[in-house]
């Protein structure tokens, strides 16, 4: 658990959470109570981490999961830059999506660089502008107004196929970034949870990277240091099952002149 976490957990709201984390210092520790206390009636059965999680962070208190918390703002302006549409969202989790990952060599840093570029509507797709009184050409923006402490991001490995009908899981490769940069904030991978099997079930592991920057696999009770430590020789690893992945956020001075 990071700091920011820990710091911010109610003694009362958040005590099985606070109980767990301590015990797991000193021993191995069951499960019965947190589920419990998120309501979680079968432990066997199958569930979705990125669901999980949002029902964790759902069940905290509001001073703990506002560290995930952060807000989007989509702006729509025609050509003389009157304001079209702009709304606002607040986000927990930032999904990815992996169509087409498949048949090229998927990056992750450069998808996530795409949430955040501008979108012009030309032809066809122009849009009706209430200052301008007509249809004018325009520009779609997406901005992140508000930062999160931890970052989470959402590989859309099950999605859906409107061509088919039907769901389907994607195995594709992508390319996973040790950091991430946002404006004046540097994301740095601390942990990540991975998904093998199919549709119709799996199994889930994760990897966390200690205070003494070591990798460690988690796999249901067993806890091993991993053998090729990720990052050890490049920026960035290779990945078929990889599903969530927290990046924790630290401020960068940005100097005037240097860029």
């Amino acid at each position: 658990m990071t700091t920011e976490i820990h710091d911010r957990l109610d003694p009362q709201t958040d005590q099985e959470l606070i109980k767990i984390f301590m015990d797991l210092k000193t021993k191995t520790c069951g499960t019965e109570n947190i589920a419990k206390s998120l309501n979680i009636q079968n432990v066997h059965e199958q569930r979705d981490a990125a669901e999980c999680l949002q029902k964790i962070l759902r069940h905290i208190s509001p001073q703990a999961s506002e560290v995930f918390r952060g807000q989007l703002m989509d702006t729509t302006k025609c050509s003389k830059g009157h304001i079209i549409n702009e709304e606002t969202n607040p986000f927990w989790t930032l999904p990815l999506s992996l169509k087409d990952g498949c048949y090229l060599n998927y990056s992750v840093e450069s998808s996530f660089e795409r949430i955040f570029q501008t979108t012009t509507y030309t032809g066809d797709n122009i849009m009706y502008c209430n200052d301008c009184k007509q249809k004018t050409e325009a520009t779609s923006r997406c901005e992140m107004v508000k930062a999160p402490q931890i970052l989470i991001l959402l590989l859309k490995r099950f999605d859906f196929d409107y061509n088919t009908g039907s769901h389907f899981k994607s195995d594709c490769c992508v390319e996973v970034p040790c950091e991430l940069q946002l404006k004046s904030k540097t994301y740095k991978l601390y942990g990540m949870v991975n998904h093998m099997g199919s549709l119709r079930g799996g199994h889930y592991t994760a990897n966390v990277l200690s205070e003494d920057n070591t990798w460690y696999e988690c796999n249901d009770d067993h806890v091993s240091k991993i053998k090729h430590q990720l990052f050890a020789e490049d920026r960035t690893f290779s990945s078929r099952t990889v599903y969530l992945l927290t990046y924790r956020g630290r401020t960068t001075q940005i100097y005037k002149g240097l860029i």
